[in-house]
């Protein structure tokens, strides 16, 4: 409900600005027709009906949404009524509540809203009560002719009815002057003026807060019934305008209470009409054309919102902001003045050096305590822990070639451990070598480094040391034969064999043309170019050595001088 109140408040401050011009032309041209002038009335009517309109840059009314719907949420609720004195006034007022965090926006429109209400019902109440007071009154009419009922409880004529609109004299009108009531009446109802009357007060029921829409339903009903006094004399001469003006004066003498629905006859306003009567002219007809020339230029500035602007603000600091309290920020539009105000966040403590409440020590946090220089407030903050006492250094653990090496000191004060320093460890191992299986001469040893100042190790390696082979026996090589060397290992059973190549035979003479060999006994012939001769200088033998087996072991030597 709080939405549709704001939204109608909005439509009936902008339909104000229109009121006020309308009321301006009303005395400007008091030559016009009256007819115009309702007409005038009616745009009001449009600007109350329409939520909606078109943007435009005749539009004279300074704003088409003074209070925003946002108002009641916003941080920073504002109004814009397009009067830059207004904003100014009003919207710091909103927004230093909402500094002082009192801002009741919230339930001063939810009360308003409710008001509203509460008063449309009543006003709208009022009327029908009326309209069923009155037509209660006339229930004992008797019926003249075609719509036209005299009464004996009514006092004045008047037009009752909206769909069948019935007009109702009093029974003691005088017969001279009925010709007159009746024009007047029918045309009311021929300018349908039964229904606008009941539309305007319906509006004024929705709109009942706003005082220039009373004022604008008074004078309506007043320029309805001088149009309807132009439309009736038009075509009168003085006899008949001095006889209607009579009728004017007759049904005035027990003028009664306006009643809400009916367009009475003579009601509102006789001494003015019967002016009016009498100095009624036709008007010209550039008067009818200016005069509408008037409407329309009404309508377009005043049934048109303005453009919305591309604001460009401009700041001005209205109130400093302090530690305590929030600034306030004035920002107006160069281009249309809307301003509003803002807000500003409190600006932090400026604190003094503090004291010292608790000193800190190497085992707690001290304590400080610094005052606001501006308001006093204090707060506390804490101090860090000192570094211990350093007593006297110890090497707590000896570095060595794996490991770093710390010094450790006490602390004086808490008599707490800590290390001083890290001492490097040394990269170079103290290797100590073992061997773990001796090298044959045949296969590889091993054996093992392991550091003597850490846990260290790593394997070796040794290389095979090889045969050391030690002379067994030796056959020189004779008479044609190859000689051997035996080599047997001091260390294994390896034998190994060597050829030591053929030997010659030792020639010595035997008898006559013969020769003998010392080693193995053979003769032969010593004549040159016999068949032995080649043998001989060969010192081939005819004997064939044995063929060895592998096993140096198993070889057996069956030479013949053995």
């Amino acid at each position: 409900m709080t939405e549709l109140f704001l939204k109608l408040l909005n439509m009936s401050l902008a339909a104000s600005w229109l009121v006020l011009a309308v009321l301006l032309l009303r005395l400007l041209l008091k030559k016009t027709p009256k007819w115009i002038t309702c007409l005038l009335w009616g745009l009001v009517a449009l600007r109350l009906v329409i939520p909606f309109y078109m943007e435009s840059s005749f539009s004279l009314i300074p704003s088409s949404e003074v209070i925003p719907q946002d108002i009641i949420t916003s941080e920073n609720p504002a109004i814009h009524s397009g009067i830059s004195i207004v904003n100014s006034t009003l919207n710091p007022a909103m927004t230093q509540q909402v500094i002082q965090g009192t801002n009741r926006m919230e339930s001063v429109v939810s009360i308003a809203a409710i008001v509203w209400a509460v008063g449309a019902v009543v006003v709208l109440a009022y009327g029908v009560l009326s309209a069923l007071r009155l037509r209660w009154k006339v229930r004992a009419s008797i019926l003249h002719r075609d719509n036209v009922y005299f009464c004996d409880d009514v006092a004045s004529p008047f037009v009752f009815g909206i769909f069948a609109p019935k007009i109702y004299i009093p029974s003691g009108i005088e017969e001279n002057q009925l010709p007159y009531i009746l024009a007047h009446e029918n045309a009311h109802i021929r300018r349908h003026d039964h229904w606008w009357k009941p539309i305007s007060y319906c509006l004024l029921a929705i709109y009942w807060f706003n005082p220039l829409l009373w004022v604008a339903h008074i004078l309506l009903c007043r320029d309805i019934e001088r149009a309807c006094d132009e439309k009736v004399v038009a075509d009168m001469d003085s006899n008949q305008k001095k006889g209607y003006s009579q009728a004017l004066v007759a049904c005035s003498v027990h003028r009664r209470t306006i009643m809400v629905c009916p367009v009475a006859f003579g009601e509102i306003g006789v001494k003015t009409r019967v002016k009016g009567v009498f100095s009624y002219k036709k008007p010209a007809l550039w008067i009818i054309v200016a005069s509408m020339a008037v409407c329309t230029v009404v309508a377009a500035c005043f049934l048109t919102n303005p453009k919305a602007c591309a604001h460009r603000y401009e700041s001005q600091l209205v109130v400093e902001a302090t530690c305590t309290q929030k600034g306030m920020e004035n920002r107006t539009c160069q281009k249309c003045s809307y301003s509003y105000a803002v807000p500003v966040e409190m600006c932090a403590h400026t604190y003094d050096a503090g004291v010292v409440v608790q000193p800190p020590t190497c085992i707690q946090q001290g304590v400080r305590e610094l005052s606001c220089i501006d308001c006093g407030a204090k707060k506390t903050e804490p101090i860090d822990m000192t570094a211990h006492i350093d007593g006297e250094h110890i090497i707590s653990v000896e570095p060595n070639c794996s490991q770093e090496g710390q010094v450790t000191t006490t602390c004086t004060y808490c008599q707490a451990s800590y290390v001083v320093e890290i001492l490097p460890a040394n990269d170079v191992h103290e290797l100590q070598e073992t061997v773990t299986k001796e090298a044959s001469c045949t296969q590889k040893g091993e054996g093992i480094r392991q550091c003597t100042r850490c846990d260290y190790s790593e394997s070796v390696s040794y290389e095979a040391a090889g045969h050391n082979y030690v002379l067994q026996d030796r056959n020189e090589g004779r008479c044609g034969y190859e000689g051997y060397a035996y080599w047997h290992c001091s260390e294994c059973t390896e034998w190994y064999t060597e050829t030591l190549g053929i030997g010659e035979h030792l020639w010595k003479s035997f008898g006559y043309n013969k020769k003998k060999c010392e080693y193995c006994g053979w003769i032969v012939p010593e004549r040159s170019g016999s068949l032995y001769e080649n043998t001989f200088n060969t010192g081939t033998s005819p004997y064939v050595p044995p063929i060895f087996d592998d096993d140096p072991m198993k070889q057996t030597w069956p030479w013949p001088f053995n």
